[in-house]
């Protein structure tokens, strides 16, 4: 008969010793040891005293909430924000945020142990990042053209403001969950701001012939930007297409790398799909990228412009990310279903609802044709005066 291998459990062990001071009083010191932890000693007044604190870090190493504490007492913030951007940072399919959110944390309180990071000292940073202020030109850089006292001075919104402690909370998850060097979460306590329900920027009809019109004048980012507008795909998007992922054929586009991960599938018609086939006659070869820099590295620098072609044509207060906005709304406009939207854009959250809320502003006169239709303009008066 093979018995059943014994479970082995290594307890903690405390000491208490009784001293007597020079002056006469008493201390009682205690130690805690146990494997694979640190042993921990203190001194106390009492023997209640000495047994109670024995007993609360028995029960910490042994639910495993002790090895924790020491590591969030050795460990400095900065430490734990070099460790997750070398670490962690290239798991991510864009690290963007936390390459300039995390340093500005550690500038500011890097030199904290991770359990002198409060939820009080947190709240007080998230106020810090709302009232300060920011530059985005650095003066100091090597090939800056902007003098030291000049750089335009701008303010957080409140969505920044978010972003740069969603960042910081998700190092603090990381370093509990995998790293193991704290017990809880300072960011349980700490609120984000609340955030404006964004912006909806949309072309005109008007806008959008003259912006077009400035755009042909440079092939590849006019093809950039018609592709942009059929597909409410997103620039990101289109830099990572591949020729592998273009069916020229049948007009379908693949998007692989798209922000929430799903693959996506896009369908070109007329405009778009002629001027991509005039764009493929000409390939880069070395790359397999749809969209390439002239110099054939890196992806396709669009903002420059972009930019240029909106300024010539007029158009205002209008980013490239606003053409997405331009396709969604126009599709609303023709009818487009909140299901629909979300399979042709990718959409994950409300924003959809914001498209529809203006294709519902442009139903204002659709029904006041169906009531005079049905009604007639003397009924309406007749009607309304009784």
């Amino acid at each position: 008969m093979v018995s059943a291998p014994a479970c082995v459990v290594v307890w903690a062990m405390a000491s208490i010793r009784e001293r007597i001071q020079v002056d006469g009083s008493r201390s009682f010191n205690v130690q805690v040891r146990m494997r694979g932890y640190p042993a921990r000693s203190a001194s106390f007044i009492t023997r209640r005293e000495a047994e109670r604190w024995a007993k609360t870090i028995e029960a910490q190493m042994i639910e495993g909430r002790h090895f924790r504490s020491v590591e969030a007492r050795r460990r400095t913030l900065g430490e734990a924000i070099d460790r997750y951007l070398e670490d962690e940072l290239p798991k991510k399919r864009d690290g963007r945020n936390h390459r300039y959110t995390l340093p500005w944390w550690k500038q500011s309180i890097g030199h904290l142990r991770l359990s002198d990071v409060t939820p009080a000292i947190l709240v007080e940073h998230r106020s810090k990042l709302a009232k300060g202020t920011y530059q985005r030109s650095n003066p100091l850089a090597k090939r800056s053209l902007v003098k030291h006292g000049e750089a335009k001075q701008f303010k957080r919104s409140n969505g920044t403001v978010n972003r740069y402690l969603t960042c910081l909370s998700h190092l603090f998850t990381v370093a509990r969950k995998e790293w193991h060097w704290i017990s809880h979460n300072p960011f349980d306590g700490v609120s984000k701001l609340r955030e404006s329900k964004g912006r909806v920027r949309h072309l005109s009809a008007e806008e959008r012939q003259r912006l077009l019109a400035e755009t042909l004048r440079e092939p590849v980012l006019h093809c950039f930007v018609v592709l942009a507008l059929s597909t409410a795909c997103r620039a990101g998007e289109l830099l990572k297409l591949k020729w592998a992922d273009v069916d020229l054929h049948e007009g379908r586009l693949v998007f692989r790398e798209t922000k929430n991960t799903e693959l996506r599938t896009a369908w070109l018609h007329g405009e778009s799909l002629h001027l991509l086939k005039n764009h493929a006659k000409v390939r880069r070869l070395g790359t397999d990228r749809v969209f390439n820099n002239p110099s054939g590295k890196g992806f396709f620098e669009y903002n420059k412009l972009f930019r240029e072609a909106c300024i010539a044509a007029g158009v205002v207060d209008f980013r490239f990310h606003d053409l997405r906005h331009t396709a969604a709304t126009e599709l609303a406009r023709m009818g487009a279903t909140e299901q629909q939207l979300r399979a042709i854009g990718g959409w994950k959250s409300g924003v959809v609802s914001r498209y529809i809320h203006l294709a519902a502003n442009d139903s204002k006169e659709l029904m006041a044709r169906m009531n005079k239709k049905m009604f007639g303009e003397t009924e309406l008066r007749s009607i309304s005066s009784t």
